[in-house]
């Protein structure tokens, strides 16, 4: 029999068990902004047999014997609002204020996705293992989770918008989706580019990390054969931008990138033949989280840029590493120090003036205050929030002359 508890702080297995209700809804909370930034590598081939087309109207997490259910509608709602219901905001009062404006971003994730490049990647051995992985987190009575997942993902992705959070659950084929939150602590790991212990010095592991490999596959499927007039090649905040730099451009972004891992990424692009005429190369900042050193980081930076001269780029952007705020500068686990930033700097513009290319920093001034992130332009004091993301795109789209 399933039970929904309310009104209270713990969830009880046992007598003497006890779990914290806010434990669960971290784990919601965490499973939400993971779709925003994996949903992505589990899009499967539309040519596959669909469940019948209803929709999802309420989303629900399950531990143990406790349950908490929020329409669907109402997250739309919060998205497009910010108005919150009183369902919602029983989820939402689980949250800290950092956490609510992540979430609040995530939801504004719109994907536009390659349809042709994401059904061969379904065929891959590493595409099939995370949409199986995935499945097991969802909860239904028929046994059919897969199928449903995958029904969502391409009715979602096909959607005006894009694919996101909100297109997704209205596009699940049933009245609910029902999320075992016990199950899904290791899927929010995988949506970590760093496969590395907590208490590992981070280090680039994006071609070894389960997601890292797809997104490259899945790049390398999509630029097959293909000629854009502009390319984005940077770290988490450039993927953060999705594609919206528009048509013709390509944002090759990944999270956690550094240069080493920019190297094998571009010598997998190309053998696809992809061709870009205008590139921008926006990294640094995880190469200063990695202790990457100043030789290593110049060499590794004017290879990239030898290789992107082979795929006939006929000019080539550079953008300053990005800066943090002061506490994350702080903070090893979170950002550089800033002081370091600042060295990689020179060491990009050392390497532009080597190789006569242009470093795009005037269209970044806004965003900090004596090279420090402003606060109000960041959600976690390393990646920037929806007005900051602003910002950076304007400065690309005045790069690419759009």
């Amino acid at each position: 029999m399933r039970y929904a508890v309310a009104n209270t702080s713990y969830v009880y297995f046992q007598k003497s068990n006890r779990i914290p209700i806010s434990f669960v809804m971290k784990y919601f909370y965490r499973l939400l902004i993971c779709l925003s930034g994996c949903l992505i590598f589990l899009l499967v081939h539309s040519g596959l047999g669909l469940l019948p087309s209803l929709a999802a109207e309420k989303v629900t997490v399950r531990y143990g014997l406790f349950e908490q259910s929020i329409p669907v509608a109402d997250i739309r709602n919060y998205s497009e609002t910010q108005k919150v219901s009183s369902d919602l905001k029983s989820f939402l009062d689980y949250l800290s204020v950092k956490e609510k404006q992540k979430f609040q971003e995530a939801l504004q994730v719109k994907m536009s996705l390659d349809i042709v490049a994401l059904d061969k990647l379904v065929n891959t051995g590493m595409g099939k293992q995370i949409l199986s992985f995935a499945s097991g987190a969802i909860a239904r009575r028929d046994q059919a989770s897969i199928q449903a997942l995958r029904s969502a993902l391409i009715v979602g992705a096909k959607s005006p918008e894009g694919l996101g959070i909100t297109s997704f659950l209205e596009a699940y084929p049933s009245d609910q989706l029902v999320i075992d939150a016990s199950k899904i602590k290791k899927l929010v790991g995988m949506a970590n580019s760093s496969a590395s212990s907590a208490d590992a010095p981070p280090k680039d592991d994006v071609s070894s990390s389960p997601l890292g490999k797809v997104a490259l596959q899945y790049q390398t499927l999509a630029a097959q054969d293909k000629q854009f007039s502009g390319c984005l090649f940077g770290d988490s905040i450039s993927a953060g931008l999705g594609n919206t730099l528009g048509s013709g451009t390509f944002n090759f972004g990944l999270n956690g990138l550094s240069t080493i891992s920019l190297l094998e990424q571009l010598k997998s692009l190309i053998p696809t033949k992809v061709k870009c005429e205008k590139a921008i190369i926006a990294i640094g900042g995880n190469d200063a989280l990695y202790k990457i050193s100043d030789e290593l980081f110049s060499k590794n930076l004017q290879e990239a840029i030898a290789l992107l001269r082979t795929m006939a780029t006929k000019e080539i952007f550079l953008i300053p590493a990005f800066y943090s705020t002061v506490a994350a500068s702080s903070d090893p686990k979170v950002a550089a120090p800033n002081s370091r930033v600042e060295q990689i700097n020179l060491l990009i513009n050392q390497v532009a003036e080597t190789e006569k290319l242009p470093v795009a920093a005037a269209g970044l001034a806004p965003l900090y205050e004596n090279n420090v992130l402003k606060e109000n332009l960041t959600s976690d004091g390393d990646h920037l929030n929806t007005e900051g993301l602003k910002i950076y795109r304007q400065a690309l789209l005045q790069i690419l002359g759009k």
